[in-house]
């Protein structure tokens, strides 16, 4: 693996790497930065959270002309909250290249403010789709001058069914910009995207990290808001752990535990984004110099932090999201240890819980304080999944079709359950296995969306497809045994129609 000066970044964006405290670039890193620097259009597939930000970033600062005041890059982004994200990391990048203005544009803030921004100058603009839509509507963004494009998380952006709006930018843009397309997965659609909107691009696929928590024992603790710190002491001295690190949300929040826990007399230091680089420095050193116990710690802050001897994750802040939830709690049960992953729920949370054993294939139980623990207990008992199985769930590197905007799903009135079937799949006819999936008409979707759903985005042939039956709340659909295996795989928790879509083994 190279380092970063060996890429052939300018000095004064490997002097900030440094001053982060980037060593070695990540596997897209590694890929990406030099096709970029070289004029290459690239698709880059990989996760989020491995580093595909400065990966597009320094490239993208690299060849900025500070001179010129005209907008010379964009990004776009699914979400105001990747839109903010990203402004952060590429003002952070841009520390020592001078004169260099970077402006966010995203719904949900005055337009006015932001179009202020712009007629001072903003040499990158990163925007969600529709807002930059917005703005050019009104003639307040030209793209006419913008030799650098970025799409980041498209299929993100297919799953909200902004595609055809980023084309439209993508047609006002010259024709000679350097286009880079970042996405967790390569659909159809971001397929076709790329082949007419991209010049002979690179395509680097960085295989993801499996969602594994194997060597770390996990439960959680549902607990009133109000009694959150008092029941974090009562784990954290019934846990005794070696070395602990708690999650929280917001830097306020990490500076109040990290109060509150001194005063309790407990041996703990905060790391969140309002220390300065120094005083963050010292603390991760002081932690993996195992100096102290306890680490109260942002997920920004802690990012990059790899420490062997780390016994316990508590998430005293659900994350947002699994993926998140498997980064954090992966910090323990290093080098053939078992690890322990507490986390925290409020009883409106609660489900959250069961979306994350869903999506990270776990069991977590609930806490019980180490004296009360039976050796060789049996499995942790699941709780009932039927609250959960109405949130949408995100699936990573799962094929998505494309969507618009989701709405609530459809009740699941007359559909089959536990209650009044055998655990064994239900048989079709001539051999097939019958799949249940809980839409229907009412949810707008027909024998044709699914089978379209069947061959296009789970890959079946058209001729393995037996009945397909619609009915008002729900379906159902016959499979040879493997194609329903496939299907299974492929479409739950993948949209159809703009609805989030379950698919089982209908029991007979």
């Amino acid at each position: 693996m190279r380092t970063f000066k060996e890429l052939g970044l300018k000095p004064e964006l490997s002097l900030v790497l440094e001053e982060l405290g980037y060593t070695e670039p990540t596997p897209i890193q590694d890929e990406a930065i030099p096709a970029l620097l070289a004029g290459h259009d690239v698709i880059g597939q990989a996760q989020t959270g491995t580093g595909k930000t400065a990966a597009f970033g320094l490239p993208l600062l690299q060849y900025l002309d500070p001179t010129s005041q005209e907008t010379q890059a964009i990004v776009l982004t699914p979400t105001r909250e990747l839109c903010i994200q990203v402004t952060q990391a590429l003002r952070a990048y841009a520390e020592h290249v001078e004169d260099v203005e970077i402006v966010a544009v995203f719904g949900g803030a005055p337009i006015a403010t932001q179009q202020s921004r712009l007629r001072k100058g903003a040499h990158v603009v990163v925007a969600t789709v529709g807002r930059m839509m917005d703005l050019i509507s009104r003639r307040s963004l030209v793209l006419t001058s913008v030799r650098f494009v970025v799409l980041d998380e498209a299929d993100e952006m297919l799953d909200l069914g902004f595609i055809e709006d980023v084309e439209k930018i993508l047609r006002m843009c010259p024709s000679g910009r350097q286009t880079a397309l970042f996405s967790a997965t390569i659909p159809a659609p971001i397929a076709r995207l790329a082949e007419a909107h991209m010049y002979d691009p690179v395509t680097i696929s960085i295989t993801p990290k499996q969602l594994t928590v194997d060597a770390i024992e996990q439960a959680y603790v549902e607990v009133e808001p109000r009694n959150k710190t008092e029941r974090l002491i009562d784990v954290l001295r019934a846990e005794e752990p070696e070395q602990a690190i708690i999650f929280c949300r917001t830097k306020i929040g990490a500076a109040r535990l990290d109060r509150e826990l001194r005063d309790k007399g407990f041996r703990n230091k905060a790391l969140h984004g309002d220390m300065s680089q120094g005083q963050r420095d010292g603390v991760m050193i002081q932690f993996k110099e195992r100096g102290m116990p306890l680490l109260v710690a942002t997920d920004v802050a802690a990012r990059g932090l790899d420490i062997e001897h780390v016994t316990h994750v508590i998430n005293y802040d659900l994350p947002n999201n699994t993926e998140i939830y498997v980064h954090r709690i992966g910090r323990t049960g290093r080098v053939g240890r078992t690890g322990r992953a507490i986390t925290f729920v409020t009883p409106k949370q609660r489900d959250e819980i069961g979306v994350i054993e869903r999506e990270a294939k776990t069991v977590i139980g609930e806490w019980e304080a180490p004296e009360d623990r039976i050796e060789h207990a049996p499995r942790p008992r699941r709780r009932d999944h039927s609250a959960e199985d109405s949130k949408p769930r995100r699936r990573g590197g799962r094929e998505k079709l494309p969507v618009a905007d989701s709405d609530a799903p459809a009740e699941d009135e007359g559909a089959p359950s536990d209650d009044d079937a055998s655990d064994a799949p239900a048989a079709g006819g001539n051999g097939h296995v019958k799949l249940f999936v809980n839409r229907g008409a009412r949810s707008g979707i027909g024998e044709d969306e699914l089978r379209w759903a069947l061959t296009e985005g789970a890959v079946i042939p058209e001729d393995e497809i037996g009945e397909i039956r619609v009915l008002e709340r729900f379906s159902f659909v016959e499979l040879t045994g493997e194609h329903a295996k496939l299907a299974l795989e492929r479409l739950d928790g993948t949209k159809l129609e703009g609805k989030q879509i379950r698919v089982e083994y209908a029991k007979g």
